[in-house]
């Protein structure tokens, strides 16, 4: 397979509306703004509108914003999902979480296991992506921030936003080789979990799998911060039309409903990562 990421991106991304990071330890943040590169599907970062950079901006701006960006309020929000794993897969996939367990075995100290079953039925390449401990952090509706993204139509027009990151402790990802496979995954993690209880030593994760075929990836350092999935939004052509003084003000929800999930920038892709070449014919004949 040529593009091996962008065929892993292009299956979780219509699976659930949202982007995976193929190389998770690399920093997505809630706020960064950019465009994907066609023939890898990764994120181009551009800059984020929490820098200093889009504050000094904002003072330049015509329309004179006074937003203070380290308010609290305006800050992304942070949630933890109540969840110990968040499963994605493609079509195509099977999983079966045969064995989860939290055994206390020490004062302080716990052994989680995560064991699941994977099957593909290689008639097409399947991927899955599987985290643990995940956690939220998203961009939020506040009209502020609206007001803030309008006032910059130079720097964010045609820009992709960055409103949803999931990161997690430890990541585990594959992408099948169009060939029919079943074998196991298995996530242990060992360490204190009560805070103020020292014994004597620091959680630490190991991830083991069976595959044989595909292309397998997995992260599981404490010194890391994974993000292994986000969302991306882009702002429809008349959200960046200021109202006119008869209408008065737009409502927050009109405004946030301006804003939609970003489609992949490639066509329907085949087994091998390619575009169809009758739906690039068709393309060429529609819009050259």
């Amino acid at each position: 397979m040529k593009y091996e990421s962008r065929k892993f991106i292009d299956l979780i991304q219509r699976a659930t509306s949202k982007w995976a990071n193929w190389d998770p330890p690399k920093n997505i943040a809630v706020g960064d703004y950019g465009t994907i590169i066609n023939e890898t599907g990764e994120f181009d970062w551009e800059g984020n509108i929490y820098s200093p950079h889009v504050q000094e901006q904002l003072k330049l701006s015509k329309y004179k914003l006074n937003i203070n960006l380290a308010d609290p309020e305006l800050r992304p929000n942070e949630q933890e999902t109540g969840n110990n794993h968040f499963i994605v897969k493609s079509w195509g996939v099977a999983t079966k979480e045969i064995n989860a367990s939290a055994d206390v075995a020490v004062l302080g100290v716990v052994n989680v296991a995560l064991k699941l079953d994977l099957q593909f039925d290689g008639n097409k390449p399947g991927a899955v992506l599987v985290m643990h401990k995940p956690r939220y952090s998203s961009l939020p509706h506040d009209e502020r921030l609206t007001r803030l993204l309008k006032s910059m139509p130079g720097v964010l027009k045609g820009k992709y936003i960055v409103t949803e990151v999931i990161s997690c402790a430890a990541y585990m990802m594959h992408l099948s080789d169009q060939k029919e496979e079943k074998f196991s995954v298995t996530l242990e993690a060992v360490g204190p979990v009560t805070p103020g209880i020292n014994t004597g030593g620091t959680a630490s994760f190991t991830w083991s799998s069976e595959a044989a075929y595909g292309l397998s990836r997995k992260g599981c350092d404490l010194g890391v911060k994974y993000m292994p999935l986000y969302r991306l939004k882009i702002p429809r052509p008349k959200f960046w039309e200021w109202p006119s003084s008869h209408r008065g003000d737009e409502k927050i929800n009109d405004v946030i409903n301006r804003r939609e999930d970003v489609d992949p920038p490639w066509g329907p892709l085949d087994n091998e990562g390619e575009e169809h070449e009758f739906y690039d014919a068709v393309r060429y004949r529609c819009f050259y």
